[in-house]
C-alpha cells in the first residue's frame, strides 16, 4: 500500500527528554496516533519509530527520529526514499520560542527561523517544500536560558495549553493530508483552535 504524506515530529529520544517542551512534535504523533488507534514500532536498523495510519481514505506514516532534533534529516531522507513520498507531502510537527505557549501556526515553507531540526531536513532532504505544524512553547523567562527552557518540562499552568496545542496541530495536520494548506491556516492560524477528535472530522 502506497502512503500519501509523511507525518513527522521533531524531538529527542528516551525517557530524559519525554514530555519537555522540545518535544510537542512527538507529543503531538502520539495524540494522531491515539486517535487512528496505531502503534509506534522500531524499524530494523533504520534511526526512526514509525506507525502507519488510516485516515478516512488515506494511507499515512507518521515518523519520530532517533537521530536527535539537530541531525532529524538523516531519518526523514530514508523515510521519503522508503515510502517514495514527495518533499512536498511531508508535514513537519516542532516547537517554536516565537508564539505562546499552546498557539498552532501552520507555515507552507521557507526559513528555518533558527530551528536545527528544520535546518537539518532542509539540508537533507534538499528541499525547504514542505509545510511546517508549529506549536508555542513561550520564551523562557529571564532567568533561564534557552537550552534550560526547550529542555524543561512545562509548570501546571503551561501544561495545559500545550496540550491543548498538540492536539490541535495533530488534529491540523490530518487535515493537510487532504484539505487545501490556504483552508487549514485560516481554520488554525488563530488564537483558540476548535478541538474536536479525528474520527469525527470529515
Amino acid at each position: 500500500m502506497t502512503a500519501t504524506h509523511l507525518l513527522i515530529g521533531l524531538g529527542n529520544p528516551g525517557g530524559t527528554y519525554a514530555g519537555t517542551r522540545h518535544n510537542v512534535g512527538f507529543l503531538s504523533l502520539d495524540w494522531i496516533a491515539g486517535e487512528l488507534h496505531g502503534s509506534f514500532r522500531k524499524a530494523f536498523f533504520r534511526p526512526y519509530l514509525y506507525c502507519p495510519v488510516r485516515y478516512h481514505t488515506t494511507f499515512l506514516i507518521l515518523a519520530k527520529p532517533l537521530t536527535y532534533m539537530n541531525r532529524s534529516g538523516e531519518a526523514a531522507v530514508r523515510l521519503l526514499r522508503r515510502y517514495h513520498i514527495a518533499p512536498s507531502r511531508m508535514i513537519v510537527l516542532c516547537d517554536t520560542m516565537d508564539l505562546p505557549a499552546g498557539t498552532v501556526r501552520i507555515k507552507r515553507g521557507g526559513s528555518t527561523a533558527g530551528h536545527r531540526g528544520i535546518a537539518s531536513l532542509i539540508s537533507e532532504v534538499g528541499s525547504s517544500d514542505f509545510p511546517r505544524v508549529y506549536i508555542g512553547i513561550g520564551r523562557p523567562a529571564p532567568d533561564n536560558t534557552v537550552v534550560a527552557h526547550v529542555l524543561g518540562v512545562p509548570n501546571d499552568t503551561e501544561s495545559g495549553f500545550i496540550h491543548q496545542g498538540i492536539a490541535a496541530a495533530g488534529q491540523a495536520a490530518l487535515k493537510l493530508t487532504s484539505g487545501s494548506l490556504e483552508q487549514v491556516m485560516h481554520e488554525y492560524n488563530r488564537k483558540r483552535p476548535i478541538l474536536k477528535g479525528a474520527e469525527e472530522d470529515s
